[in-house]
């Protein structure tokens, strides 16, 4: 097994997740509710990330192929989502959803946190956590692992897949202990200033994706 290129394909995927970078909008949206929902929710997004992992692994190019849908094209649409999100991040107030979810009377953690999940699920899953550089990155290794035709390099792929799915969780559950070290302030700012970065992102995206499609297309047209 070629440990080199498993390791590159870990450090990639972990980087381009950056569960880091997303930890402080999970607290945002989590941050009213109880220590078992937010573990709760952590597992769920968890579980959710891995799903897609494996999705885009087995079938991403199969997907794409079968909708008519370029890379840049999907590119360009995580990038607009993306730039809408960082908008409201920074302008809005992100806690709103889960509030408004906590303040349901009778429910336990379990329900609570699939009445959260279901609100959050879009964007912090797709495309914050699992984005079109992630997606691109899939497809880019399940590509060169097929043309190996290295059964045993794919079921790598797969382990990879799940140690970094674990990795997100364990970066989500200490959510709390961010929280109580940055406190409602330092997390208000926090959070803005991580929605600037996410609109820049969404604007890299946008901007790499329409500069692929002029060099691709418009570019070999143009006299010489």
């Amino acid at each position: 097994m070629d440990k080199g290129f498993l390791s590159t394909f870990a450090a990639s995927l972990f980087a381009l997740i950056n569960p880091l970078g997303i930890l402080p909008i999970f607290i945002s949206y989590s941050d009213k509710e109880s220590r078992g929902v937010q573990r709760w929710l952590a597992l769920l997004l968890s579980l959710t990330v891995l799903g897609l992992l494996l999705l885009f692994l087995v079938t991403g190019a199969e997907i794409l192929k079968f909708f008519g849908i370029s890379l840049d094209s999907f590119r360009i649409a995580g990038g607009i989502l993306l730039l809408l999100i960082g908008i409201n991040l920074v302008t809005g107030d992100p806690t709103k959803t889960a509030q408004n979810v906590s303040e349901q009377e009778g429910l336990s953690n379990w329900q609570t946190a699939q009445s959260v999940y279901r609100k959050i699920v879009i964007p912090l899953a797709m495309p914050l956590l699992v984005g079109p550089g992630v997606i691109a990155n899939i497809i880019l290794y399940a590509s060169e692992v097929e043309a190996k035709k290295n059964g045993v390099l794919f079921a790598g792929l797969v382990v990879v897949c799940i140690v970094v799915s674990f990795l997100v969780l364990v970066v989500l559950l200490s959510g709390r202990w961010l929280q109580r070290i940055l406190g409602d302030i330092g997390l208000s700012i926090a959070t803005r200033i991580l929605g600037l970065l996410v609109a820049s992102i969404g604007v890299q995206f946008i901007t790499v994706a329409m500069t692929n499609i002029i060099v691709q297309t418009i570019a070999p047209q143009l006299p010489k």
